[in-house]
């Protein structure tokens, strides 16, 4: 087809501008691998329960957050009981479960760390009504702790979802905070 050449930019830079909004287009629908699959068809070893500072050796302490878990990598730490959740996104796996049964003062809790469940003791339950001072979670050169701003948190009914923070430190100089939302389920 013989094109003028008066004409030859213009339908160059059309062709242009629907070849590179075509291959644009085509990268925004996939997802990310893996995601949105409920039963990954193959999955890895399941991970192993380690203590805080070896989970956290790493030559790259700033890219340290804390991953998110399935509910098979939290009973395995916490049995199955009912536990409070700290989570990214409302609809996101958490990243922090806490025991939530009565067990006196102190609980159990766990996070995933470089693939690596880390068990932390709390300092106290860790139901809604303790929130609005702060739940200290803790294990060796590590710490965690989940706090609400929110007005009255303690009158959120079990299974609601609350705003809440979660700061992470690690003795080897990491600090970060989180925005989030908080859950507990009650037995």
């Amino acid at each position: 087809m013989f094109i003028p050449s008066q004409n030859r930019p213009r339908q160059l830079f059309i062709l242009s501008a629907v070849t590179l909004g075509t291959a644009f287009l085509t990268g925004c629908g996939d997802p990310a691998p893996g995601e949105g699959v409920e039963n990954p068809m193959m999955q890895g070893p399941p991970p192993e329960v380690v203590g805080a500072p070896e989970a956290v050796s790493s030559p790259d302490i700033p890219a340290i957050d804390p991953q998110t878990m399935q509910e098979a990598e939290i009973e395995k730490v916490l049995g199955d009981a009912a536990y409070c959740t700290y989570r990214y996104t409302a609809e996101s796996p958490p990243i922090l479960a806490i025991d939530n049964t009565d067990q006196g003062q102190g609980s159990r809790a766990v996070t995933k760390i470089h693939g690596r469940l880390v068990e932390l003791s709390a300092d106290h339950k860790p139901d809604y009504e303790n929130l609005k001072q702060g739940l200290m979670l803790t294990a060796e050169g590590l710490t965690m702790r989940v706090f609400s701003d929110e007005e009255e948190p303690e009158s959120a009914e079990p299974g609601e979802l609350i705003t809440a923070e979660l700061h992470f430190s690690l003795q080897q100089g990491l600090n970060a905070g989180y925005l989030g939302w908080y859950r507990c389920e009650t037995e």
